[in-house]
């Protein structure tokens, strides 16, 4: 091994250039591995507190063949009170065709008209109060609010095409749920269910205490009780959608990582040729020493120790640097710059194991190349 040290000081630029390839490409599989992590974390956090819960839809068909064409009736809502055995079951009626006007008269496009008969079973409230009795203002969602300067007490007027049309008081604002929320909570206006003239439900949302039973079975139940003859409706369960969203992130995060092992390539080359021109060099040296008798092993053992010497160094290097850059984008995503999962600090050790795994396929075919030379040869 001091041999093999004393081999690389010979050509320091050359080896230096090697080690700093290693660690591009450590950093690279370690930053991109763990940033990825860290990104999973900040989009998985919209899931907490709908893991639970569950969206019913009819299924329409195009013959009206004795689906739910006009929506939930009471009656079917009370079917699936009865068959989810305790769950919170919220129907839902959404109008996509009407208009929400600010104080100023101004429509906000993005708002959508939603009836629910208490937001506070489902959603926390950041400023305001939703009255005991909610029948003649709205709450609103947090997106809502911040992108038209609205608050608690401002008047809206909410046009329900087909329904109602009125001016109302903002009784409260709800928390930002993000992307998860299936109601869409944060661009939505919710007026209360006696505003709507009709009694057709659009969707259920059903909320299931994970203490008293499971999403799974009262989605089971529902399928059981309405699809028995027909698919009537669809059950969405947020889990499931939360599991496809992080197979997404997982699956884009291992291409990322692929792309950053080419950074490895690039450093296997760089060794590759760092090794063949040490050996050109040397092929006087190497001659000697299998002359007087070192076998061709130990040639091979050692110019292949100095390959690993050298992805040892750039793995050392590399791992505080991932380390820190991933620290930085945990702080960033996350909020925590120690908030490291168990796959993405995997990730980093995969860099540093790749890197120097690297340096030592790279430095077989010039070591077994130099130690195949006849000593002759080599001594010419």
């Amino acid at each position: 091994m001091l041999l093999a040290r004393r081999n690389l000081s010979r050509a320091t630029a050359r080896s230096t250039l090697a080690i700093v390839a290693i660690v591009i490409g450590v950093v690279a599989i370690g930053t991109i591995g763990a940033g990825g992590e860290a990104f999973k974390q900040d989009q998985m956090k919209a899931y907490q507190g709908f893991g639970g819960t569950a969206t019913v839809s009819p299924v329409y068909y195009a013959d009206d063949s004795g689906s739910f064409s006009d929506g939930f009736s009471d009656t079917d809502i009370n079917r699936m009170r009865q068959v989810t055995d305790g769950a919170t079951v919220l129907p839902v009626v959404e109008r996509w065709d009407g208009a929400v006007r600010t104080p100023a008269g101004e429509t906000i496009i993005t708002a959508q008209i939603k009836g629910l008969d208490d937001p506070g079973t489902f959603y926390e409230t950041k400023s305001g109060s939703i009255p005991d009795n909610w029948r003649r203002s709205v709450v609103i969602g947090s997106r809502v609010a911040e992108n038209n300067d609205i608050d608690t007490g401002d008047q809206l007027t909410v046009v329900a095409n087909g329904s109602f049309a009125g001016t109302y008081q903002v009784a409260a604002v709800l928390e930002a749920q993000g992307f998860a929320d299936q109601l869409q909570a944060d661009r939505a206006v919710f007026v209360p269910m006696n505003q709507f003239e009709d009694a057709a439900y659009d969707r259920v949302i059903v909320s299931v205490d994970s203490r008293t039973g499971s999403v799974e079975e009262a989605s089971e139940s529902l399928e059981t009780e309405f699809n028995a003859r027909q698919r009537n409706i669809a059950v969405s369960e947020v889990q499931e959608q939360r599991e496809q969203f992080k197979q997404l992130f997982d699956t884009i995060n291992k291409f990322l990582i692929g792309v950053g092992s080419i950074s490895l390539l690039v450093a296997a080359v760089t060794i590759a040729n760092t090794m063949l021109m040490s050996a050109i060099e040397r092929e006087r040296e190497i001659g000697v020493m299998r002359a007087v008798g070192y076998p061709k092993l130990a040639v091979v053992s050692l110019l292949v120790s100095e390959a690993a010497i050298l992805g040892l160094i750039g793995a050392l290097i590399g791992i505080p640097f991932a380390l820190g850059i991933g620290m930085g984008l945990n702080q960033l995503l996350v909020g925590d710059p120690l908030a490291f999962t168990t796959a993405g600090l995997q990730y980093i050790g995969v860099g540093a194991i790749f890197g120097i795994g690297t340096s030592l396929l790279a430095g077989v075919y010039p070591a077994w190349k130099a130690a195949s030379k006849q000593p002759v040869e080599a001594l010419d």
